[in-house]
């Protein structure tokens, strides 16, 4: 396995990590709406720690798109997540709900999404991009 495997490989461990903790947050969330203050811990702790991977989760996406040759969508994916997860810790700490829990249902989806695609991803060849077009060149019937 090269670099570029290597490097693709570290992508699919963090995403998978992400997608895991991401569901774990409604599981925690369960229990505080049992009135459990180790509910309220987890889902507090769990939170900050998942922050924390979608920060880690950024540079490994860029070292998959290069050099690891996977496309470069999920650089923007995970920038997204780190963007949406930092509201989200801000808007569960001031108690908006309204705007918390339907936030929390997108960021589980599209970290569990793009984990799915991450796990099935192949490296972008030349092959699989089409021909290369060359401006200026001649074209053929």
């Amino acid at each position: 396995m090269g670099e570029g495997g290597v490097v693709r490989t570290l992508f699919r461990v963090v995403v998978v990590l992400h997608a895991a903790m991401a569901l774990a947050q409604p599981v925690a969330a369960g229990a505080i709406l049992q009135a459990s203050t180790l509910g309220l811990a987890v889902h507090q702790a769990v939170g900050g720690v998942l922050l924390l991977v979608a920060f880690v989760q950024v540079p490994f996406a860029v070292l998959a798109w290069r050099p690891g040759r996977l496309p470069a969508w999920p650089v923007a994916v995970s920038v997204g997540l780190v963007v949406v997860e930092t509201a989200q810790v801000a808007l569960g700490a001031t108690g908006v709900l309204a705007v918390h829990v339907p936030l929390g249902v997108a960021i589980v989806g599209a970290a569990v999404g793009l984990a799915c695609w991450a796990v099935r991803a192949r490296p972008v060849t030349r092959a699989t991009r089409g021909p290369v077009i060359v401006a200026g060149a001649p074209r053929t019937r």
